[in-house]
């Protein structure tokens, strides 16, 4: 049972490819994060500060181990020597939103091609899928295969003289809002980070945190002249590299 558990709990994105990834899923407990909340407030932003540097830790902090199926909250972990962690939320998608009429039969696929990934990602007769954002890459929760499949590619079993006779004539409009809500647009997006949001990623970096750290200690001893110097180098770096960002 506790070996069933463990592999509900744990799955493999992407395996055998160069962006394989293990995934891990939790659910979010009011009262862990209620106090998580209480603690940060009374360490002065001390305990944000380490769940920003340390995504797992407030995974852990915050939720408790569930199965993929159950999850609301998913923990990514790379699976080279490094072993990085990335947190993400899992979100639903609603069919029931587009304009044209969705078939609620469980038998009628909703999109064309049996084996498709979007047909057994729906759950009926709620029309909704539960799905992840990795790395601009949308993945959907397989109901039958019971793991996240990426969505918006063609399947392998898919010989080319079925892809002709599915997709030759194109799609219905009902089909294309469907793919297109899920897959989302058939583009390549480069989100430019306002200039605000890169100096306060740079500022809450360890480096200059543990620069803060010292040049408080430095001033307290009344290292002015040396203190003043760290400053102006640091607030150079700083505007250096949002800019170096930027471009």
């Amino acid at each position: 049972m506790e070996g069933t558990c463990q592999k509900e709990h744990r799955a493999l994105l992407n395996p055998g490819e160069e962006n394989e990834l293990e995934v891990f899923g939790y659910r979010t407990q009011t009262l862990r994060r209620a106090a998580c909340l209480v603690i940060s407030v009374l360490t002065a932003g001390v305990l944000q500060l380490m769940f920003y540097w340390r995504p797992e830790w407030r995974v852990w902090a915050s939720c408790l181990p569930c199965s993929l199926h159950e999850a609301d909250t998913v923990l990514l972990r790379t699976t080279d020597e490094f072993q990085r962690y990335m947190r993400k939320k899992v979100f639903c998608l609603y069919l029931s939103t587009l304009k044209s009429p969705i078939r609620k039969n469980p038998e009628e696929p909703l999109v064309a091609g049996c084996h498709s990934v979007i047909n057994r990602a729906v759950m009926k007769p709620e029309l909704k899928l539960r799905c992840i954002q990795v790395q601009k890459i949308r993945y959907v929760w397989d109901h039958l295969e019971k793991r996240f499949q990426k969505v918006g590619l063609l399947e392998d079993s898919n010989s080319c003289y079925d892809i002709h006779q599915m997709f030759g004539l194109g799609l219905s409009s009902e089909e294309q809002e469907v793919r297109r809500l899920v897959c989302g647009p058939n583009a390549i997006e480069v989100e430019i980070q306002p200039i605000w949001k890169l100096l306060v990623k740079q500022v809450l970096n360890p480096f200059y945190v543990f620069q803060a750290f010292t040049l408080t200690l430095w001033l307290s001893q009344g290292y002015i002249e040396y203190s003043v110097a760290i400053i102006i180098l640091t607030i150079i770096s700083i505007v250096l590299s949002v800019y170096d960002l930027r471009q």
